[in-house]
């Protein structure tokens, strides 16, 4: 598995404007052709959507996904869901006050851990499509508790603000091992700058030599239970 540095824009945060899910990836309509590149050789996606997300550039925060279904706002504009559309998982348009889904939620293919902010029913209809178990919980007194991981199908990476029992909430809901990681010397809202699936990682310019040992230590460690 590659572990390659990039940016965006000459910027580090390479993970807010794009959003990796097992061979699919989304990326917003301004995506550099370099960047671009580097999302297709390093991470090998197959399915790729290009497009904003009700707007907005940074789609990371608007969109949840995992290798069945992506979880949208419902002021996703309908150009952008004929987009999304390309990738063929079931798209779930959530008709809430919530917007930014990226940041409300954390959600593998076994399980989902909800930001307290969540609605209930909101989460009883997300919880009724994606039929997988559920908790409520903020990460480090923290409500955006996605830009606090990246979940990969075989692993998850989780900032080292998080405390053991809340790495313990997230492994054995999700039924994946976590890693505590940073990213672009010391980032601690680690999905602003990383993007990961099983094939690869790409992470922000910024990361150091120590950060780069530090993930590849938990890539060779193994993932998924």
């Amino acid at each position: 598995m590659q572990i390659v540095k990039a940016s965006i824009w000459k910027t580090p945060y390479i993970g807010a404007y794009s959003k990796v899910f097992g061979e699919n990836a989304v990326v917003n309509k301004n995506t550099p052709r370099g960047f671009l590149e580097k999302i297709l050789k390093v991470l090998k996606v197959k399915y790729l959507a290009v497009t904003n997300i009700a707007g907005v550039h940074a789609i990371s925060s608007m969109i949840a996904a995992n290798s069945s279904f992506i979880i949208v706002p419902d002021t996703i504009e309908e150009e952008e869901l004929e987009e999304l559309k390309k990738l063929k998982k079931e798209i779930l348009v959530m008709d809430s006050k919530l917007k930014a889904w990226g940041n409300m939620m954390l959600l593998s293919d076994r399980g989902v851990l909800f930001s307290p902010r969540v609605p209930k029913q909101d989460a009883n209809k997300i919880i009724n499509s994606l039929n997988v178990d559920y908790d409520f919980s903020a990460l480090a007194n923290y409500m955006s508790i996605g830009a606090l991981a990246v979940v990969s199908e075989n692993i998850c990476f989780v900032s080292k603000i998080l405390n053991e029992d809340e790495k313990k909430l997230l492994e054995d809901l999700l039924k994946l091992k976590t890693y505590a990681v940073s990213v672009n010397n010391g980032l601690l809202f680690i999905r602003l700058g990383m993007l990961a699936n099983p094939n690869g990682i790409l992470v922000g310019k910024s990361t150091t030599g120590a950060e780069l040992m530090d993930l590849s230590s938990a890539v060779s460690s193994g993932g998924s239970f």
